[in-house]
């Protein structure tokens, strides 16, 4: 389960490298795969290509110059002109308004973008009990991306809810996270793993770039 890509291409090649190293069975994708980043095109050619299983992530919505959610004008000004600055093709722009919000599999596990009802929100790794009600959907495991930060959470009613941290912008360390659920029979094993990716390369492909990109990767970033 890879998330949160954020175009940034070193991230995501070093993350799938990995991944080839651990012969997935299936890769997942929990969208937000291009915002932001000076790459936003070449990875959603990416995971087009891969045919990886994709949900739509709040800024897949975004990026297609849509500012779905967003009440002020400065913000919807503000999410139209990141929109044009990445100016993504057409196709790629119907593609991801066309995914869905969340993907079941086997061993009972969701995969979605924010919450089983919405892209756009989701809760920190400390929230109170209450705003994970959301995740009691029925499935045993619900996976989710959104908020950069790697965790997994056992909800009182048994549901285990995990974050698969971010490839292209993690916000609780500076290497690209994704998380791997191993099912063998009835057991499962549910791990993330950090992959470093050069950090140098990306934040020099935003500034090649220039703003509005430059100035919010770079923010984002860290540098």
């Amino acid at each position: 389960m890879i998330s949160d890509i954020h175009g940034n291409l070193p991230a995501l090649e070093a993350v799938v490298e990995d991944l080839e190293a651990q012969s997935a069975d299936e890769i997942w994708c929990g969208g937000d795969i291009a915002w932001g980043g000076p790459w936003a095109s070449e990875c959603i050619a990416k995971v087009r290509r891969e045919g990886w299983t994709t949900v739509r992530g709040n800024t897949d919505v975004w990026v297609t110059g849509d500012p779905q959610t967003v009440e002020s004008e400065e913000g919807r000004n503000d999410i139209e002109r990141m929109a044009a600055a990445h100016s993504i093709d057409p196709d790629d722009a119907a593609w991801l308004m066309t995914l869905p919000v969340g993907h079941s599999g086997p061993g009972s596990i969701l995969l979605v973008h924010g919450t089983p009802e919405s892209p756009f929100a989701g809760p920190m790794p400390d929230a109170a009990p209450g705003e994970f009600a959301p995740y009691d959907t029925g499935a045993g495991v619900v996976v989710y991306g959104h908020v950069h930060r790697a965790f997994v959470r056992r909800l009182a009613s048994g549901v285990i809810v995990c974050n698969t941290g971010s490839v292209g912008l993690p916000m609780d360390g500076d290497t690209a996270c994704y998380l791997v659920i191993d099912l063998t029979g009835p057991e499962m094993t549910i791990r993330h793993r950090r992959v470093g990716f050069d950090r140098v390369a990306a934040a020099e492909g935003a500034r090649r770039v220039g703003d509005p990109i430059a100035a919010w990767f770079l923010g984002a970033l860290g540098g």
